[in-house]
């Protein structure tokens, strides 16, 4: 398998994030257009944007990716971690009939705010059990979890370990860069809380926790550790976020995308 297989796009609808989070320039890429563009073969898709009254269309998107390796779609909005409703599930479901290379669901920002709690852990425990147990696919389930989220105190990483211990995989991010200096503390952290479990890391090509450009620096730094990390099959994979600003000539791109041309096609096992 070459290294750019392991790679992902954290993908969003094109131009959901213009004028948003420090960015002031107008983006027109979509989520395929990204993975070609950032020679990655995997997408997580992202509904963002659903907020102004437009609905995503999900077989749109799909048809797009079929020439992708894998990809999974986003599912810890408030319909599933505070209602409760399935019923998203079993569309979804539907869509894997079509859509063979969809491997995956992945839930974003379960642990913000607390928003985990809003569901019990035995209802959300019957929720990961219908996509890995059901008439049509399993399917792998994913955490995003942040650096800032974990290793400050004990007792809440005690209290949240068994929604943790729910999941397939955790994918570990960074939200400001100017914690990108902790990452390797961190994740001696993040590896104890999963133990059993499918990792990742997620990198930022847009700071959006100070609301500005990513540096070239941070973001080959990045890349360069969670490779080695790789290697050491301590990892599977990276996450590159995002395609909302891939078309707007940023230096944290331009390093994304030489590093790829020079690593990419490395085999790993």
């Amino acid at each position: 398998m070459k290294l750019r297989e392991r790679f992902w796009l954290w993908g969003h609808p094109e131009k959901c994030y213009n004028n948003m989070y420090g960015n002031k320039g107008i983006s027109r890429m979509t989520p395929m257009e990204a993975c070609l563009y950032l020679g990655v073969r995997n997408t997580f898709m992202v509904p963002d944007g659903e907020h102004d009254g437009t609905r995503v269309n999900r077989r749109q998107y799909n048809k797009s990716f079929k020439t992708l390796l894998k990809t999974g779609w986003e599912f810890g909005g408030e319909s599933i971690t505070a209602k409760g409703d399935t019923k998203i599930i079993d569309d979804y479901l539907e869509d894997c009939k079509e859509f063979p290379n969809i491997s995956c669901a992945v839930f974003d920002d379960f642990k913000k705010d607390g928003r985990y709690k809003n569901i019990p852990l035995e209802k959300f425990n019957i929720i990961m059990d219908k996509l890995h147990n059901n008439d049509i696919k399993s399917l792998q389930t994913w955490m995003v979890l942040y650096t800032h989220e974990f290793g400050l105190d004990k007792q809440v990483d005690e209290d949240f370990q068994p929604y943790i211990n729910a999941f397939d995989g955790v994918i570990m991010w960074t939200w400001c860069e100017k914690d990108v200096v902790l990452i390797p503390e961190k994740f001696e952290i993040f590896k104890k809380m999963t133990p059993n479990h499918h990792r990742m890391f997620g990198c930022y090509l847009w700071n959006f926790g100070e609301e500005k450009e990513a540096t070239a620096k941070a973001v080959k730094w990045q890349l360069d550790w969670y490779r080695e990390r790789i290697l050491a099959g301590e990892a599977e994979g990276v996450v590159l976020h995002t395609n909302t600003m891939a078309d707007l000539d940023l230096d944290a791109y331009d390093a994304a995308i030489e590093w790829m041309k020079l690593h990419g096609d490395e085999e790993v096992n």
